[in-house]
């Protein structure tokens, strides 16, 4: 797929939890007013955001509420995420990632273990910094088998289009190569 189709498009994956729901999805930065680069191009405008939400009482879920988590994603965060989804870390944990939440200056908390059930769970909540009647929340998503699949491999087109010089396989060795370092 060529990149300037992205823009004609809505790129996401979801996965629902009976108390929560998250998203990842693809996201287009705007910089129509900065110059152009000769050392970019246009995939390097686009990221990745993390959006957990929780259902409502009409059953729905509350993907603009105050209690829904919205987080963009370093490029070092996309990778490790694209790790546990494809089960080769076991494991990670975005903690205190210092932020703002609708006004308000908070700690973002994001992890993702194992679940006892099969597939992995996945916390998302965040915790004010001052006590300015914010409370903390936290919301768990269960994520099946295949859902950790289709959102591990999600990332990985993700990580595909953004090194298109560098095909799949090799992304994937080369974060397996990193966790091996990393549990030494």
């Amino acid at each position: 797929m060529a990149t300037s189709d992205f823009a004609l498009k809505n790129h996401n994956v979801k996965a629902f939890g009976q108390d929560a729901a998250l998203v990842i999805e693809m996201n287009n930065e705007d910089v129509s007013s900065s110059k152009p680069s000769p050392f970019s191009n246009e995939i390097d405008n686009y990221y990745l955001t993390l959006h957990v939400a929780p259902r409502n009482a009409k059953k729905d879920y509350d993907w603009g509420s105050n209690r829904s988590v919205l987080l963009k994603l370093s490029t070092n965060e996309v990778m490790q995420m694209a790790s546990v989804f494809l089960r080769i870390m076991h494991t990670l944990k975005i903690d205190k990632r210092k932020t703002s939440h609708h006004g308000h200056v908070v700690y973002k908390n994001i992890s993702v273990t194992p679940n006892e059930r099969g597939g992995l769970l996945l916390s998302a909540g965040i915790v004010p910094v001052d006590k300015d009647g914010l409370k903390p929340f936290m919301h768990m998503v269960p994520v099946s088998q295949m859902d950790c699949v289709k959102i591990g491999l999600y990332i990985l087109g993700y990580l595909a289009q953004k090194t298109p010089w560098v095909s799949s396989e090799s992304i994937i060795t080369a974060l397996r190569l990193s966790e091996a370092k990393n549990s030494k």
